[in-house]
Formats: structure tokens, sequence, C-alpha cells
């Protein structure tokens, strides 16, 4: 039914963009697009506001081809997936509600990480601007203002580029985590005999402990 409801809205949508104005390249405007959003997963499509000019447009369509580049609507698709097969864990919907938040912040930090202070404060109005009241239904396309504006907005103002140190820090930390629970340990391949002689052992124990070590019983 989640994913039924879904398709539903996006046919709606492509509906609602076949009067949208080719621009350039992959990019569109339409009167029907409140935010910068894309579309499309082979050839995936820029939608843009006619509200856009200036350095807010070279800014938005900087964040939407980072999208593109960084291959997010299939990711976005995939998550969306996952999340019907798993809509009744209330843990999944936190987690997929964090990867849309994420998704966002890892393009502006691609966006921002080669502007100036000035051009970074120019990209958070851009942010405001096209931040829609009511967020979009997550499994839509992405949206340039839809998810956690506040957030995004300060991590822009207080950007700094990540220290070597930093990085190397926390791929270690990656590591450990998935060394400690991605992994299982091996099974121990060592009988527990009691005895002194082999004598003193029971062969059909024998047999049942390496039966049971391989699997077998």
């Amino acid at each position: 039914a989640l994913l039924a409801w879904s398709v539903l809205r996006y046919l709606r949508l492509r509906r609602n963009l076949e009067t949208a104005v080719w621009l350039e390249d992959n990019l569109y405007q339409s009167g029907a697009v409140r935010s910068p959003f894309v579309l499309g997963l082979r050839h995936p499509r820029i939608y843009l506001p006619y509200s856009l000019d200036g350095d807010t447009l070279a800014h938005v369509v900087a964040h939407e081809r980072a999208h593109i580049r960084r291959k997010d609507p299939w990711w976005k698709l995939l998550g969306f997936i996952l999340l019907c097969v798993h809509w009744f864990n209330p843990l999944m919907w936190v987690a997929y509600g964090m990867f849309c938040r994420d998704v966002e912040l890892a393009c502006d930090e691609a966006v921002v990480k080669n502007l100036e202070p000035k051009q970074r404060a120019d990209y958070s109005q851009a942010l405001l601007l096209c931040s829609v009241g009511h967020p979009a239904w997550k499994a839509g396309p992405l949206c340039f203002g839809e998810v956690s504006v506040k957030q995004r907005v300060k991590a822009v103002l207080r950007y700094r580029r990540p220290t070597f140190l930093a990085v190397t820090a926390s791929a270690l930390v990656c590591i450990l985590v998935g060394v400690s629970f991605l992994t299982n340990p091996l099974a121990s391949r060592v009988l527990p005999m009691s005895g002194d002689q082999i004598a003193d052992l029971d062969p059909q124990w024998m047999v049942d402990e390496i039966a049971a070590m391989e699997g077998l019983s």
C-alpha cells in the first residue's frame, strides 16, 4: 500500500510537469514547482521554479548536480524500498529520515567546501528561500529545501574542512564498529576432553562433538 501510494503521487507529479520549459542541459523550469528538485533515474532532470536567478540559481543547480553525481536518486529509491518492506519497524522510519538528512548535508558540503564565507552566506540564503513550508513526501524527488533546513544552514555557516587526523579517526572508528558487529567469532574446534588416556573417552561422545562442530547434527 505504501509503495502503491508513492507510485500514484509520482505519476501525478509527472503529469504536473508536462508543461515544464527546457532551460539548458538537463534544467527545466515550471510554474508547478515550489522548490528545486531532481527527478528521474536513468536521465535525471533538475526542475526549478521561475523565481530563481543569479547566485541563488547557481547555488541550487550546483547542489542538485551534486545529487546526480553521487547517484542519490538511486540510493533514495533503494532506501524507500527497504522502508516499504520493513514498514512496521519504527527504527526503520527513523533511519530513513536520517538517511534523507545526511544525503542533503553531504551535497551541501560538496558545494560549499570551495566557497568563500560570503558565498556560503548566499548559499544559506538560497536554502531559506527555497525551503518548503510542509516537507514533501519522503518517497518523492530530492528537493533542495525539503529536509532539516535549520540544521543545514548552521552546518553551512560553520563549515570547516575536515583535517586528515579527523578523517583517519573516523575511518578507524568505522572499521572497529564493522569488525565488532559485522563478523561472527570462529567456532571453537577444541574438544573439551576429560581424563588422561584416550581410552577414557567415549567414542560416541567424540562423534557427536565433531558432528556439532561441523554443523552436521
